[in-house]
């Protein structure tokens, strides 16, 4: 019995502690407006967009197996992707895409140092080096989706928060 309990305890304990182990989630938001915000709230808060481009689903297009409404708003520097129903209604936000430095998106501005991410939102899940770029992946808020922060020559230039839709 001892030695069952020797050989098993290891693997519990070993259990308990990645399952404590909890994933690093960004709440990205750009003045407020971030996953889950209303149309009403964005053009509110960051104004009229430059350009906006709406696609509609049928039901067997989408995932979600009803129709749907995914609307692009077009800022300068700045692309806010919301999902509504059929008819365009309900719209939120499921993605935010910042390149321009004129927006700070929960603190931090395209052109900081790649030190200051992890010091604000804590280490990254995973790294990767792809094509003269530095990527950091987190999870947002909730583990719907991912933000990847963009790196080249140790400056930010691209944040990008995306939900997960099916």
């Amino acid at each position: 019995m001892n030695l069952l309990l020797l050989l098993v305890f290891p693997f519990f304990l070993a259990l308990s502690t990645f399952e404590q182990e909890k994933l690093r989630e960004v709440d990205l938001r750009v003045n407020g407006i971030g996953s889950g915000s209303s149309y009403s709230a964005v053009v509110r808060k960051l104004g009229e967009p430059l350009r906006s481009e709406t696609q509609k689903l049928k039901a067997y297009e989408a995932c979600s197996n009803s129709a749907e409404t995914h609307l692009t708003l077009f800022y300068s520097g700045l692309q806010i992707k919301l999902l509504g129903d059929g008819a365009g209604r309900n719209l939120e936000v499921y993605s935010i895409e910042v390149t321009g430095t004129k927006w700070t998106a929960s603190g931090v501005s395209i052109g900081t140092s790649e030190k200051n991410v992890p010091a604000k939102f804590g280490k990254p899940i995973s790294k990767e080096e792809k094509s003269g770029e530095t990527i950091f992946f987190y999870v947002t808020k909730d583990n719907l989706g991912g933000v990847n922060f963009y790196f080249r020559n140790n400056r930010l230039i691209k944040m990008a928060m995306t939900e997960t839709l099916c």
